[in-house]
Protein backbone atom coordinates (compact mmCIF):
# COMPACT_ATOMS: atom_id res chain seq x y z
CA UNK A 1 0.00 0.00 0.00
CA UNK A 2 1.14 3.47 -1.10
CA UNK A 3 1.47 6.40 1.86
CA UNK A 4 0.81 9.84 1.07
CA UNK A 5 4.05 10.84 -0.44
CA UNK A 6 3.87 8.33 -3.01
CA UNK A 7 5.90 5.45 -1.37
CA UNK A 8 4.93 1.82 -0.68
CA UNK A 9 6.32 1.82 3.35
CA UNK A 10 10.05 1.42 3.81
CA UNK A 11 11.54 0.64 0.60
CA UNK A 12 13.27 3.37 -1.57
CA UNK A 13 11.06 4.43 -4.13
CA UNK A 14 11.92 2.54 -7.78
CA UNK A 15 14.34 3.84 -9.94
CA UNK A 16 15.00 3.19 -13.69
CA UNK A 17 18.20 1.74 -15.18
CA UNK A 18 19.43 4.05 -17.89
CA UNK A 19 21.72 2.82 -20.77
CA UNK A 20 25.32 3.76 -20.85
CA UNK A 21 25.11 6.48 -23.65
CA UNK A 22 22.34 8.50 -20.80
CA UNK A 23 24.71 8.03 -18.51
CA UNK A 24 27.60 9.33 -19.98
CA UNK A 25 26.27 12.26 -21.25
CA UNK A 26 24.80 12.91 -17.57
CA UNK A 27 28.38 13.03 -16.44
CA UNK A 28 29.58 14.66 -19.45
CA UNK A 29 31.95 11.56 -21.01
CA UNK A 30 31.95 9.63 -23.72
CA UNK A 31 29.67 6.57 -23.82
CA UNK A 32 32.29 4.26 -24.69
CA UNK A 33 34.54 5.67 -21.49
CA UNK A 34 31.68 5.10 -19.62
CA UNK A 35 31.36 1.56 -20.52
CA UNK A 36 35.14 1.08 -20.14
CA UNK A 37 35.13 2.37 -16.60
CA UNK A 38 32.09 0.16 -16.05
CA UNK A 39 34.20 -2.88 -17.41
CA UNK A 40 37.18 -2.42 -15.13
CA UNK A 41 34.44 -1.99 -11.73
CA UNK A 42 35.49 2.14 -11.90
CA UNK A 43 31.56 2.85 -11.69
CA UNK A 44 28.75 1.55 -10.37
CA UNK A 45 27.18 -0.68 -13.25
CA UNK A 46 25.47 -3.68 -14.01
CA UNK A 47 25.39 -5.47 -17.55
CA UNK A 48 21.86 -7.34 -18.53
CA UNK A 49 22.93 -8.93 -21.75
CA UNK A 50 25.40 -7.17 -24.17
CA UNK A 51 24.02 -3.74 -22.48
CA UNK A 52 25.39 -1.84 -19.67
CA UNK A 53 22.83 -0.27 -17.15
CA UNK A 54 23.15 2.63 -14.68
CA UNK A 55 21.28 3.98 -11.72
CA UNK A 56 21.85 8.15 -12.11
CA UNK A 57 21.41 8.46 -8.23
CA UNK A 58 24.65 6.21 -7.64
CA UNK A 59 26.56 8.02 -10.31
CA UNK A 60 25.78 11.25 -8.77
CA UNK A 61 27.03 9.41 -5.54
CA UNK A 62 29.83 8.39 -7.07
CA UNK A 63 30.80 11.90 -9.00
CA UNK A 64 30.65 13.28 -5.58
CA UNK A 65 32.91 11.06 -3.98
CA UNK A 66 35.19 11.35 -6.79
CA UNK A 67 35.34 15.28 -6.55
CA UNK A 68 35.90 15.12 -3.01
CA UNK A 69 38.72 12.45 -3.15
CA UNK A 70 40.28 14.69 -5.98
CA UNK A 71 40.06 17.90 -4.20
CA UNK A 72 41.93 16.26 -0.82
CA UNK A 73 44.33 14.50 -2.92
CA UNK A 74 45.39 17.50 -4.98
CA UNK A 75 45.33 20.16 -2.00
CA UNK A 76 48.88 20.97 -0.79
CA UNK A 77 49.56 19.63 2.92
CA UNK A 78 50.40 21.56 5.66
CA UNK A 79 54.17 21.00 4.91
CA UNK A 80 54.32 22.17 1.78
CA UNK A 81 51.75 25.16 2.34
CA UNK A 82 54.66 26.17 5.00
CA UNK A 83 57.08 25.66 2.86
CA UNK A 84 56.09 27.75 0.15
CA UNK A 85 55.52 30.65 2.95
CA UNK A 86 59.59 30.05 3.82
CA UNK A 87 60.44 30.70 0.01
CA UNK A 88 58.72 34.17 0.19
Amino acid sequence: MENAKGGNGNRPPHEDAVDSRTAAAFLGIHYKTLERMARMGQVPAMKLGKEWQFLLSLLSKWRERQMNSNLNTNRPSNDDEQKESENY
